[in-house]
């Protein structure tokens, strides 16, 4: 796997805060693929079929929120380093380092970026799953995180995260910090927001068969099937309770040192289509409730 030089080595899970806790669960349990590890009166853990012990939480929360994003870094040394690193720069919203309580365990240190206030959480050493084997139609990770941003130039996560400038179109910059094209991106927008998370299917066929069951199960499709210009991908969204955009994505692009950053020249499509494919366009609905979930800037409990 390709380093940061920060080791922070991917995006591990996120946080939701939904208004009826039980609802999203059944949701992305029954319906999206997941499976729930933990649960308790105010909060549920679920994992992917991946090694990874939970990749989303749902918290009963008053209103939809965005509530954190956690990436996972390779070692506790360099959980210290980076911490320490981030103490020296001035950042003045972190928590002393830490083995965590919650489901999985783990060690780290959450903290909120200068320039939005957004919460975030680095962890090492967490448990991991040893049945990890693909299933069909069945999400195995997270495989990127899109948040909308009026600074899309990602100067915090590239010269303190250690993310690489891997690709950026004329709205959207991607980051870097593994194999994967990208696992962070910042879409251009006048006030800071979650956008979308994609959830990774094992292949094509995993994709459209999973598509078939969310509309079997009266979902409506807000975007696709399609496939993206950088990174490749094949993609299909929906809108999930709480009015999170959530994506089932595959073919994720693979890349190394060699790859060629693109800029907004590289990546245009013939007049009326949004991917290279050009069968659907997002829907009315699906645009809007990208910008509608904001941040919450609380360093929820760990």
């Amino acid at each position: 796997m390709k380093k940061t030089t920060t080791g922070i080595n991917g995006l591990r899970s996120v946080d939701f805060g939904v208004p009826d806790l039980e609802t999203a669960a059944r949701f992305y349990e029954d319906i999206w693929g997941l499976k729930v590890v933990s649960r308790t009166a105010d909060s549920v853990h679920l994992r992917g079929t991946g090694p990874d012990f939970y990749i989303l939480v749902l918290h009963r929360h008053p209103e939809s929120r965005m509530l954190r994003i956690d990436f996972s870094i390779e070692s506790r040394q360099q959980a210290d380093a980076l911490h320490a690193q981030l103490t020296q720069s001035g950042l003045a919203n972190i928590t002393e380092p830490k083995t965590f309580s919650d489901p999985g365990g783990g060690y780290g240190f959450s903290f909120r970026d200068p320039v939005e206030g957004r919460v975030f959480r680095v962890i090492a050493d967490a448990e991991r799953h040893a049945d990890t084997a693909d299933q069909a139609d069945l999400p195995r990770k997270l495989s990127h995180i899109v948040l909308n941003s009026p600074d899309r130039e990602g100067t915090f996560f590239i010269e303190q995260l250690g993310f690489r400038l891997i690709d950026k179109t004329r709205t959207i910059t991607f980051l870097n910090c593994n194999d994967d094209h990208h696992s962070l991106a910042l879409y251009t927008a006048e006030q800071s927001s979650f956008n979308h998370l994609a959830f990774e299917m094992r292949d094509l066929d995993s994709v459209m068969s999973a598509t078939a069951n969310m509309v079997e199960h009266g979902e409506k499709i807000g975007w696709g099937v399609g496939r993206h210009g950088p990174c490749n991908n094949v993609f299909c969204y929906f809108i999930g309770p709480g009015g999170f955009t959530i994506e089932y994505t595959a073919e994720v692009e693979q890349v190394d040192e060699t790859y060629e950053v693109g800029g907004p020249e590289d990546w245009k499509f013939r007049r009326g289509r949004r991917d290279q494919w050009g069968l659907a366009l997002p829907t009315e609905r699906m645009r809007s409730a990208e910008t509608e979930v904001p941040f919450s800037s609380a360093l929820i409990a760990q």
